[in-house]
């Protein structure tokens, strides 16, 4: 019904030498034409090759930029690739010493991002400032629906596979009761 709470997006999309992030973003914005109190997310590694201002310009702006209003963005490796992830910050409006992490109410749900690039941030290590505010933030919210969207899966049979560094970050996931996590990275 076009009263209902949807989230929908995908992660590792906007890449200038195919045709997909045209595609998917046709279908998204659809979606979002419809549904007037949907969102949509982006699971990291939104523009390639090197999230740069440049990349977000030519690859990501002119397709998932007509929702951007309505975007709840995650970094991913490649995001980092650029000093500071200034691609990122600069398309999502972040500022340049604010953190990658963040949380906001879509409905019933509680939407939480996190930065799960360890090596760029440390963001996911045990005792780092994210995972304190993340076991935080999931104590103060736990009667509402919690949804994680972090761009590097802890568990995966893709390409990348299971990745040991994220455990403290699942740990934290799991200690505090989050309902759906959504990663992007193993395409």
């Amino acid at each position: 019904p076009p009263d209902s709470w949807v989230l929908v997006g995908a992660g590792d999309i906007a890449d200038c030498t195919t045709t997909d992030d045209d595609r998917t973003g046709a279908m998204v914005k659809a979606l979002l034409d419809r549904q007037p109190r949907a969102r949509a997310f982006v699971a990291g590694d939104n523009a390639y090759p090197a999230g740069t201002p440049s990349d977000y310009q030519r690859c990501y702006l002119p397709t998932w930029g007509a929702f951007a209003d309505r975007t709840i963005a995650a970094p991913g490796n490649h995001d980092w690739l650029t000093d500071n992830a200034a691609g990122f910050r600069q398309t999502f409006g972040v500022a340049a010493d604010a953190p990658l992490y963040r949380s906001e109410d879509v409905g019933p749900w509680r939407v939480i991002v996190v930065d799960s690039d360890c090596a760029a941030s440390g963001a996911c290590q045990a005792g780092s400032v994210q995972l304190h505010w993340l076991a935080d933030e999931l104590a103060a919210h736990q009667r509402v629906c919690t949804l994680v969207i972090a761009h590097h899966p802890r568990f995966s049979s893709g390409h990348h596979g299971p990745s040991l560094p994220h455990q403290p970050l699942w740990e934290t996931l799991v200690a505090g009761g989050a309902d759906v996590l959504i990663n992007g990275h193993d395409h």
